[in-house]
Formats: structure tokens, C-alpha cells, sequence
């Protein structure tokens, strides 16, 4: 009850009693607290890019938890940036962040983190997703654009997790397998954008799926102004026309089911060819078109086939044929075309980055769903490191495609301390922003042109035997009922 009496005769009325505050009060300042406390290093420090009312909309709870949604993203977030990706590595981050806050402090165990990551809106990460792929078209000037072209390719990996009931239901074993004897494994499509390196998004499907049918998923996001470059799997007739259709350019190897013969055709120079192409007599069994789509599709395509050489995979000089719906040879120099195909190139190496230096070879949840979590929360961090990349490139006068992806990950793990100073002081962050990207423009990569490494690694694994039937099932010949005594256990 407020108290209207002064407690001195004469003072001001700033000394008057306040009411008490209300549970509900008491509720909104913890969850405050909490928000204003997830603005602390990592999320401090990538403010800029992230940004926080997309996280706070999607928590609707006002309830007070040991792990909100806004925080919860920031540990998961911090799980993939991390080279230890365990729960419990996560749990301490968080227990650490709560005592310094003054906050409750979660257990120790990873069960209520793992609810609460499973809880996590998958609504939440995707829109977070779509606005890392927005910006980073944003900040991609149009200098940098090929021909006025927006190139993307397009490429098929898979991913492997545990060995889970629910995760054998949903992504069986490859071929062949016995059961217990391996791992789930997933196939990823991923299209991917060449001039800034970002990932549009992964399509998911079994590993006994072809890869045309992820490209039936992602061929929603090639717009009209694109130049799509795939290998010789997706230069089939349909998929061409398709595109054609949607006004998306096309550039890829000839498809190893139609001969070329380099000598039909209208001459555009020594190794440039126009040529017709017929739509096929019948509908190959794996169009995914209806009979209707299928006869809709032009009957004659006039394309243009370009001649190069270029290395295999033993570092031997073959002759290749780029097909391409770019006919101006005079727009679209010959030369320049077939080098967009070897750019094609660069999905392998930006797989890897995902794959090897964020981890995602191997998952680590143990259900469908968390799974899909965790691959758009690495298709998240693995965004971020570009659009950083393509920002202290563009600041320093680097270019971004020689930055060192591994080195850009280094600075932004060693460098968040310094972000939690710098809460409401922005002269502050943006100086600790600008020494960000000065040393992230720092970690070049040498460019080597030409360079051929032989698919073989040096170091030999361990003299281990394969698991060729399920764990259980072997003997264990040092399991014993009466174990040897372990004295210094006891005394400890």
C-alpha cells in the first residue's frame, strides 16, 4: 500500500513509499534481466548480424526458465561455433553466464538442456536463416556479380548420425550395412550461392534418393537474373527447360547420356557451338513432371556447347563440353563460361567448410527432428562466417574469397570476451568491431592456381577391426564378477 504521509515535514515527495511490486513484476524483471544478460559476448559481439527481436518474438512463454529460447539459441549457437560440441561443454558456458549475471545457476546435467534445445522454435532458426541469406545479397556489390549474373551451384553431400531407432526409421543405413554395424545417413542437396559464398538451404531426403529430387526443393529459390552452373546429373532436358522457363540461366557439362558431335552446328568460334537439342520420345522413369508438365515443355531447345580442357580427378587434362542457354558469345565470352564451370568447383570446398571445420560430418542428435535443427543451425554459423568474411572485405579492401574460413571461425571464438564489456557503450563495440574485422582480413589464403592434390592421406589408422555385427553380441573377455581390488579408488 503506498504511504501518502512524508516522512519529514518539508521534503520533497521523492521520499514518499512505493508500493510493493507484484509476482508478476517481480517475473517481468528476471525475464529482463535474462534478455538484457543474453546481450553479453557472443550475441554482443554478432549484434549487427543477428538480431535479438527475432529471437524474442519467438518466445511467447513469460514463464522464468533456466534456459529461455533467446538463450538457449545462443548455446546452441555456441555448441556448432565450438570445436567441443558436447552438451555438457554447453552447460558450462551457461553456468558460468548465470553466475555472473546473478541469476540461478541450471544444473550441472544436460538433461534440461536438451529438453530445452528440443523445445527451441524451429520457426525461430529458419527466419534467423532467411535473414543471414538477405543480408548477405545486400552486401554483395553489384561490382561482383558476373555478366550482371547472380551464379549458383548446386551440389549433392550426405551426413551421417547416431545410431538411433528413430533416426534408422527416418534415414536408414546405406546399402548393404548390417544392422548395429554403422550409422543413419542422410542425404543433404545444397545450393549455394558462388559469388559470396552463401548457403541458400539444404534439401533432406534418404540416402537411397537420387539428388534430382533435392533440386525439385531447391529450384524454388532460383530466381529470374540467376545463372545456375550444375555438373553433367543436371543438364537433362527437363531440367534445362525448366529453368528455361522460370528465366534461370543454365551452364553445366554435357549429360553423359547424349553424344556430342562438335561438328553440327552454327560456328560461334573455334570451340563454340550452336546447337539444337530435341526433347526426348519418351518421359525418362525418373521426371518427377506430371504427363500434362511433361508435354508442356518445349519440343526443341537451341543451346550453346563450348569445348575445353580441364584437369580429373588424377590431375590429367581432358576435353570437356559446357552446355549453356547463354547463346550472345560476344555478352558471354566462351572462355569465361567454361570457367564458371570450374568454379563449380567451390561447393566441395565450402561442404567441407561445413562438413569438416563446423563438424556437421557427424551429428550429434538423437531424433529426426533435432536433427534438422542442427543442420540449419550449422547452415546458420557457417551464413555468419560469411557475411563477417564479406564485411571486413569489403572495409579493409580484401577480397572476401581469399579469407581463410577456418581463421575467420578462430578470431570470432577468441575475440567474444572482449564483447562483454561493451553492453550500451556503442563507441566501444564498434571500435572492438572494426579490430574484429581487421583481423579477420588478415587470415589470407595464398591462392595457388593450378594446384592438384592426390585424394590419399598420409597419417595410417589404428590397427582397430570393423564392427561387423551389433556391440553387444561380443564376448567381453575381461568382464569378470569378482573384479580385482582397486585400492586407490577406496582410499579416494
Amino acid at each position: 500500500m503506498k504511504q501518502k504521509t512524508p516522512f519529514l515535514t518539508g521534503f520533497s515527495t521523492q521520499l514518499y513509499g512505493r508500493t510493493a511490486r507484484k509476482n508478476q513484476d517481480i517475473l517481468a524483471a528476471k525475464r529482463n534481466a535474462l534478455r538484457e544478460g543474453n546481450m553479453l559476448d557472443i550475441a554482443q559481439q554478432l549484434l549487427d548480424e543477428i538480431d535479438p527481436e527475432i529471437l524474442e518474438k519467438h518466445s511467447a512463454t513469460k514463464r522464468v526458465r533456466d534456459y529461455p529460447h533467446p538463450l538457449m539459441f545462443w548455446a546452441f549457437f555456441g555448441q556448432v561455433a565450438s570445436e567441443d560440441s558436447s552438451c555438457a561443454r554447453a552447460v558450462a558456458r551457461v553456468q558460468t553466464w548465470a553466475q555472473g549475471q546473478g541469476v540461478k545457476v541450471p544444473s550441472s546435467g544436460t538433461a534440461s538442456f536438451c529438453e530445452a534445445r528440443k523445445a527451441l522454435p524451429l520457426a525461430m532458426l529458419r527466419e534467423v536463416h532467411t535473414s543471414l541469406c538477405l543480408q548477405l545479397d545486400l552486401n554483395l556489390p553489384q561490382a561482383n556479380l558476373w555478366r550482371g549474373l547472380r551464379v549458383k551451384a548446386e551440389d549433392g553431400t550426405s551426413a551421417q548420425m547416431p545410431d538411433t531407432e528413430s533416426n534408422r526409421e527416418a534415414y536408414p543405413y546405406a546399402p548393404g550395412v548390417k544392422p548395429g554395424c554403422g550409422f543413419p545417413i542422410i542425404r543433404l542437396g545444397g545450393l549455394m550461392d558462388l559469388g559470396h559464398g552463401g548457403l541458400q538451404d539444404f534439401s533432406f531426403s534418404k540416402f537411397q534418393t537420387s539428388e534430382l529430387r533435392g533440386h525439385d526443393a531447391l529450384e524454388n529459390y532460383l530466381e529470374e537474373g540467376d545463372l545456375f552452373v550444375g555438373d553433367r546429373l543436371y543438364s537433362s532436358y527437363e531440367i534445362i527447360s525448366r529453368l528455361q522457363m522460370k528465366k534461370v540461366h543454365f551452364a553445366g557439362r554435357s549429360h553423359q547420356s547424349r553424344k556430342i558431335d562438335f561438328r553440327k552446328g552454327s560456328k560461334l568460334g573455334p570451340n563454340d557451338r550452336l546447337q539444337t537439342y530435341l526433347k526426348p520420345v519418351k518421359q525418362p522413369k525418373g521426371s518427377r513432371l506430371s504427363k500434362e508438365e511433361w508435354l508442356a515443355l518445349p519440343e526443341k531447345m537451341e543451346l550453346r556447347i563450348i569445348r575445353s580442357k580441364g584437369p580429373n580427378r588424377e590431375g590429367k587434362q581432358r576435353v570437356r563440353y559446357v552446355v549453356t542457354t547463354l547463346l550472345d558469345s560476344v555478352k558471354y565470352p566462351a572462355e569465361e563460361v567454361s570457367s564458371l564451370y570450374h568454379h563449380r568447383w567451390e561447393i566441395e570446398v565450402r561442404f567441407r567448410d561445413i562438413k569438416t571445420t563446423l563438424g556437421m560430418d557427424m551429428l550429434r542428435t538423437k531424433s529426426p527432428d533435432m536433427i534438422k535443427k542442427e543442420i540449419l543451425m550449422h547452415m546458420i554459423v557457417y551464413n555468419l562466417l560469411r557475411l563477417l568474411m564479406l564485411k571486413s572485405g569489403q572495409f579493409h579492401g580484401v577480397s572476401h574469397r581469399r579469407l581463410s574460413f577456418k581463421g575467420a571461425l578462430q578470431v570470432i571464438g577468441e575475440s567474444r570476451s572482449n564483447f562483454g564489456k561493451v553492453v550500451n557503450h556503442p563507441q566501444l563495440r564498434a571500435k572492438e568491431i572494426t579490430h574484429l574485422w581487421t583481423q579477420i582480413s588478415e587470415r589470407c589464403v595464398t591462392e595457388r592456381p593450378g594446384r592438384n592434390e592426390p585424394r590419399r592421406v598420409k597419417r595410417r589408422p589404428k590397427c582397430t577391426h570393423w564392427l561387423q555385427k551389433p556391440r553387444h553380441s561380443y564376448f567381453e573377455h575381461f568382464r569378470s564378477d569378482s573384479p580385482q581390488l582397486k585400492i586407490l579408488d577406496q582410499i579416494a
